[in-house]
């Protein structure tokens, strides 16, 4: 049984993109490295743009990066690009790359004509031949998010202000290419009035990838077969095998993730980028200690499978910008993000549970326990919608929807839109998995199809109060709904694995109930 279970191959015709990416070829991925004269190494900045720490270091846990800037005090238009030059490309290790940053636009950042873009120039005998470019324009991703996502931010405005990832997919278009200019920038700015609006830029990515046969996208209408021997786990999970290859590794950790598939209507590697973090200074380590430096957890998640699920093991370190906990002032946070050492098991197979129940606006009967009820692809763990008191926690969340416990755990209340998906999320198809809960289920993004939110379809294919529908491709699934109650899940509508009952119960909200010495913990039903 189980060798029939692992040892059965699939020998199948096309590529996918998740399968082959390499390293990031950019040098000083981050910004923080710098020259003599203060400029952030191996970029160049031209025009309106600043290099400085992004964020309120007061509030924010950002990293460094470029900050275009509009500003007109004279009528005339503004412009700024930041852009890096990458050497040694060499075509015969695969033509496609995947170009991606972390951006940030404020409030009133504007441009004209959508002049806001991502580009690649590509050049010749180390640049001495120029041959063509390509662009894409994301203003409309902006504009998408102020539209579909402001309701996901505090008192129901400012969704749109977070940090999301951009991406641009393209071909050399010549063998003879061996050097790329990749930039992000602006044309004609507009604010309004004679003050600097900006969109932070930081986090710059690129990688070679396969040849995206029937373009794998999530707008991709037909199911992408990926290359080479698939050795089934279980549920919709392969693992695209080497050559010679019979058996799935017993650890799936950053120097295999990119091989461990997932299938719904595409093939797709949602774990792949999304394994590693950095424990910040100010952070907790598991003892408790203070982290005095920055260290990289190249484990931070971990992926196992037995014969009914898979075991995610996490140190619930969020891989992306973070609020500076604890917070200062009245009102703040008291809390700091601290590593945790836990293990969680997500049913390959799950079934729905015919006495669900959903939750109630106010937790009276706890449909949902406190503490975690499902897990991100990053590792950081979802919580119900409530916090210790039972009142909505989602308006005490940082600028990417999370914020740490009395416990320490960082986790969600709500769409976590700066989460590393496989792909940017851009709201022009059906949004990409972004985790599961703890009854096995999926959980989606927002989007139904293109600029159409789940939240809003009606008829028989509308959410249930679960948060869940069915399709033939991904079967039952729940959506986040930002804005709307219960913005992850309403209840499980399946059974959660009975392991993950057995992990402390944990503590909803950010900590502004009863004061130190009288907290206690709302376990909820077992």
């Amino acid at each position: 049984m189980r060798a029939a279970f692992f040892g059965l191959m699939l020998v199948i015709g096309m590529n996918v993109a998740a399968r082959g990416e390499e390293r990031n070829l950019f040098q000083n991925p981050d910004f923080t490295q710098r020259t003599s004269d203060g400029k952030p190494a191996n970029y160049d900045l031209n025009g309106n743009v600043e290099y400085r720490y992004l964020g309120d270091p007061a509030h924010d846990t950002a990293g460094w990066g470029a900050a275009l800037q509009s500003l007109s005090t004279t009528g005339g238009d503004t412009s700024g690009s930041v852009a890096q030059t990458v050497n040694g490309i060499d075509s015969a290790k695969g033509r496609w790359f995947r170009f991606t940053f972390r951006g940030l636009p404020q409030k009133n950042f504007a441009v004209q004509d959508g002049d806001l873009y991502m580009r690649v120039e590509f050049f010749g005998q180390g640049g001495k031949v120029s041959y063509d470019a390509k662009a894409k324009e994301i203003y409309d991703q902006v504009e998408t998010a102020r539209r579909d996502l402001s309701v996901n931010g505090v008192n129901r405005v400012g969704g749109a202000e977070v940090w999301q990832t951009y991406e641009l997919e393209f071909m050399l278009p010549f063998p003879q290419v061996d050097q790329l200019r990749l930039s992000v920038g602006f044309e004609k700015g507009a604010p309004t009035g004679k003050i600097i609006t900006e969109f932070f830029v930081t986090d710059f990515n690129l990688t070679r990838i396969d040849e995206p046969a029937g373009t794998p996208h999530p707008e991709a209408s037909s199911a992408v077969v990926p290359s080479g021997q698939l050795i089934p786990i279980g549920g919709r999970w392969f693992y695209a095998a080497g050559d010679n290859e019979t058996e799935v590794p017993r650890l799936f950790n950053t120097s295999n993730i990119d091989r461990l598939l997932y299938h719904d209507n595409i093939y797709s590697a949602p774990f792949a980028g999304n394994t590693t973090a950095v424990l910040r200074a100010g952070d907790l380590d598991l003892n408790g200690n203070v982290v005095r430096i920055d260290q990289l957890l190249d484990d931070n998640v971990t992926i196992t499978f037995d014969s009914t699920s898979m075991i995610i093991h996490s140190h619930n370190i969020p891989n992306h910008p973070t609020g500076k906990f604890p917070a200062e002032g009245f009102g703040g946070n008291p809390n700091s993000i601290q590593e945790q050492n836990e293990t969680f098991y997500i049913p390959f197979n799950p079934q729905p549970n015919p006495r669900h129940f959903v939750t109630t606006t106010d937790n009276s009967n706890h449909a949902l326990p406190m503490g975690p009820i499902g897990i991100a692809i990053n590792g950081v763990v979802f919580f119900n919608p409530f916090d210790m008191g039972n009142q909505d926690a989602t308006n005490l969340m940082d600028r990417c929807c999370g914020h740490p416990n009395q416990d320490g755990v960082y986790h969600y209340h709500k769409y976590p839109i700066c989460i590393n998906s496989p792909w940017a999320d851009e709201g022009k198809a059906h949004s990409p998995l972004i985790g599961w809960a703890f009854d096995g289920y999926p959980v989606y993004g927002p989007y139904e199809s293109a600029n159409v939110m789940a939240k809003d379809v009606t008829g028989d294919h509308a959410l249930n109060a679960f948060n869940m529908h069915y399709d033939p491709e991904r079967g039952w699934h729940y959506h986040v709904t930002p804005g709307r109650f219960p913005y992850i899940i309403g209840g499980y509508w399946g059974t959660e694995d009975s392991r993950d009952r057995q992990m402390p119960p944990g503590r909803g909200g950010p900590g502004f109930g009863p004061p130190p010495g009288e907290l206690m913990r709302d376990r909820g039903p077992n």
